[in-house]
């Protein structure tokens, strides 16, 4: 059991490879089985002590620490691992009909799994580096894999930008090397208390994070996002949204909790409000359904990055568990566009109608997926933002910033919605496969407004006092907020206004983006000499 880490990489790799060699319908269902493999070995090596998590931590090739490649697993990683585990079954589920005879895919699919458990579990900086550009020329194989121009246009541009993120990433890895004399993440934070008021420490940590703010879809050089979502197949856009953006978010928690940089905060609480806001903006501008979805994810990523911004505390712990929340709800709201889109053929909100009467079971989950991101009580979506708002008591400016960004999700999601209202053209559509990974996720978003607390409580052994998963304030407080938003959609929204077109039709270029990521390092290092 020792090594099951390593397992837990090479499984789903050998897998593919096994899959791609064959290529034979019946060894592609092996898929499934490398699912119930990982999930069986994860729980057997990570639940001890009667459900307690303890920290483990293996060495590979018997080198010292401080210059051997190590994995480390803990309860953030495990749960992780287990997001992940279930993120992939729902997605082969769901796509399982068209991609069941495709080996090619479904090799990609599977030695993408392996890459990401391996950056969820390595535990030095140069091997995070190796396996998030794993993970992103695989993905971009996946983005491109249509194969007609505005894919491969878009799936560059989502390759390019990453790598010049990434070569940030280095600069600042070879500055740390410098200084610490090792890459082992838990040596540097040992090392660092004692120089962390050097320049060089803190240019590292400015390179760095603004690499991974690429990875992460921070606010402003996020614009890779809603490009790579438009042109990927809806399977692809389900895999990016719930879990592959939140690999920087991964490494985003673990940098910081290496680093301590307590002096940036403040900063990415504010980062995270320009992210939501600036996602919301452009969200009641769309009308294509998958753009709507996608800057909703950057949306959410910044509510994700204001609860993180303090690193402890409820806020934080309700940035966490948004991030397991979003997850759901958002591959359930993609899922359900991919299937509107194949059965319509067309993705302008403003064309599409009669949904809920073509494809109603697809229309109950997605509505499920939409209260809950909206924040309706007793669904998961509620609960994390709720633990957020009470990380934030007691800030009157921060309370209304989050507010303002339930509200304006509010808005877009009304927009959204209707597609759900008129007359359909033709008869009832059946998706089978794809009704049913729905309908787990779905199910698992109303668990989870039940259950969000003890399963957080349990995985972090911490207490969360006074969040109830439903009262009669939260409701009404929850109605009104519907009410002005259905108001702002019809007075303004709905009339689509000149700024309105001019926002949708922004176009910003592959040379604009990068400049704007110079500019986030710079505004990044003003803020650190302040």
């Amino acid at each position: 059991m020792e090594y099951v880490p390593i397992y837990l990489i090479f499984i789903p790799i050998i897998t593919s490879m096994i899959i791609y060699l064959s290529d034979n319908r019946y060894v592609n269902y092996m898929t499934f089985l490398c699912q119930l493999v990982l999930y069986i070995l994860a729980l057997k090596y990570y639940m001890v002590n009667d459900g307690l998590i303890e920290e483990k931590i293996i060495l590979l090739g018997g080198w010292d620490k401080s210059i051997g490649i190590a994995l480390k697993n803990d309860a953030l990683s495990m749960s992780f691992i287990f997001l992940s585990i279930f993120i992939w079954l729902m997605v082969l589920t769901y796509c399982w009909d068209k991609r069941k005879n495709n080996s090619k895919f479904l090799f990609f699919l599977m030695f993408l799994q392996g890459t990401f458990l391996g950056l969820l579990q390595t535990n030095d900086l140069f091997n995070l580096f190796v396996f998030i550009e794993i993970v992103t020329i695989i993905s971009t194989i996946l983005i491109v894999y249509k194969k007609d121009g505005y894919s491969i246009k878009s799936g560059l541009y989502y390759l390019l930008f990453n790598s010049v993120g990434m070569i940030f990433y280095l600069i600042g890895l070879i500055l740390i090397y410098n200084l610490s004399g090792t890459l082992n993440m838990d040596a540097i934070s040992r090392t660092i208390p004692s120089l962390r008021d050097t320049n060089a420490i803190k240019l590292g940590y400015i390179f760095i994070i603004g690499a991974i703010g690429v990875k992460s879809a921070f606010f402003p050089i996020y614009n890779w996002l809603p490009k790579a979502h438009s042109a990927a197949p809806s399977s692809i856009s389900v895999l990016l949204s719930s879990l592959l953006v939140k690999s920087g978010i991964y490494a985003f928690i673990r940098l910081n909790n290496m680093f301590k940089m307590e002096s940036f905060y403040e900063f990415f609480f504010f980062l995270g409000f320009f992210t939501s806001i600036s996602g919301i903006i452009f969200a009641l501008s769309q009308k294509d359904i998958k753009q709507i979805l996608a800057f909703s994810t950057i949306s959410q990523i910044g509510l994700i990055l204001m609860g993180l911004s303090s690193m402890d505390g409820n806020a934080y712990i309700g940035g966490i568990m948004h991030i397991f929340n979003h997850a759901m709800f958002k591959a359930l709201l993609f899922m359900g566009a991919g299937t509107i889109i194949n059965t319509y053929g067309i993705r302008r909100i403003t064309e599409i109608r009669g949904v809920f009467k073509r494809l109603p079971y697809t229309s109950i989950f997605m509505i499920v997926g939409i209260l809950s991101i909206t924040g309706v009580p007793f669904l998961n979506g509620f609960i994390s933002k709720e633990v957020i708002k009470y990380g934030l008591e007691g800030f009157y400016l921060k309370n209304m910033m989050l507010y303002i960004i339930n509200l304006g999700t509010s808005i877009y999601f009304i927009k959204f919605s209707q597609i759900f209202f008129g007359q359909a053209d033709r008869e009832k559509s059946r998706n089978l496969n794809n009704n049913l990974s729905m309908f787990l996720l779905a199910s698992i978003c109303i668990v989870l407004g039940s259950y969000s607390i003890p399963l957080t409580e349990g995985f972090f052994g911490i207490e969360l006092l006074n969040i109830r998963v439903m009262t009669t304030y939260n409701l009404i407080s929850y109605l009104i907020m519907i009410g002005i938003a259905y108001l702002i959609f019809k007075q303004v929204v709905e009339k689509d206004y000149n700024i309105l077109k001019k926002i949708r039709h922004t176009h910003i270029s592959f040379e604009a983006t990068n400049f704007l990521l110079v500019m986030f390092i710079f505004i990044m290092m003003l803020w650190s000499n302040k």
